[in-house]
């Protein structure tokens, strides 16, 4: 492990940060508990940990300590969640809401279309009146799409 400054500051933001167990925030670094024990006593760590927690913790810092923290949570606990809305015997309405969910935590979706990636409009003429037109929204992501002339 390199002590260089960048190293040691991502390391007491994640200390500071106090999100993951301490195991966990090594393993990251991939330190070993001689090396954290090392840095814990160097006295540049020491002060940038101490401003990181003092940073962290301040009441303007309030919304974005608790937007990641939830977001760390709900990291944890996605894949459960996706277990459950593969399982054919969870109602599929409920399946249908974790989906939901988890198309809105991921911003798949945009305000105009639904899902991302844009779309694409489909006219249809029929006749030779404008007011006879048919248009069709078809999101990007439809699979393999034909038109079938006929």
């Amino acid at each position: 492990m390199s002590n260089s400054a960048p190293n040691l500051a991502a390391l007491a933001r994640e200390v500071a940060m106090d999100i993951l167990p301490m195991k966990d925030i090594l393993e990251l670094h991939k330190l070993t508990d001689e090396e954290w024990e090392l840095i814990r006593r160097d006295r540049r760590f020491d002060a940038m940990l101490t401003s990181m927690i003092r940073d962290w913790n301040s009441a303007d810092n309030t919304r974005e300590r608790v937007r990641v923290k939830a977001a760390t949570g709900f990291e944890a606990l996605m894949e459960p969640l996706i277990q459950d809305a593969k399982d054919p015997s969870i109602p599929l309405v409920q399946r249908t809401e974790v989906l939901k969910l988890l198309v809105r935590i991921g911003e798949l979706e945009n305000d105009k279309n639904g899902i991302a990636g844009g779309a694409f409009n489909i006219q249809i003429n029929v006749g030779a009146l404008p007011a006879e037109q048919v248009t069709v929204t078809v999101p990007a992501s439809l699979p393999d799409l034909k038109l079938i002339d006929g």
